[in-house]
């Protein structure tokens, strides 16, 4: 029998965050059609963000992401409470 031991190592980062909006988790794209063009508006699939505490203000200690299984009426108390921040730079 093998037994491995695996080292955890604590590592402290610094993130620049901004409270998030709406628009940070849309995507808009455009599809030609034999009406023209259409503009289809589409949740942005791996937008990390993470979520404050109203209570504590302290950051919950891991990130999230947009998925296909995120609760949006939850998500959407979340902005409103404004407890959304995404990193202060864009990803695309």
């Amino acid at each position: 029998m093998v037994t491995t031991v695996e080292t955890i190592e604590e590592t402290t980062i610094s993130l620049m965050l901004r409270k998030a909006n709406s628009e940070d988790f849309k995507k808009t794209e455009f599809k030609l059609t034999g009406d023209g063009l259409s503009q289809l508006v589409a949740p942005k699939i791996g937008q990390p963000y993470w979520l404050k505490s109203i209570g504590t203000h302290k950051f919950d200690n891991r990130n999230y992401q947009i998925s296909e299984d995120t609760d949006w009426e939850e998500f959407k108390k979340y902005l409103r409470l404004e407890m959304v921040y995404v990193p202060a730079s864009d990803i695309n």
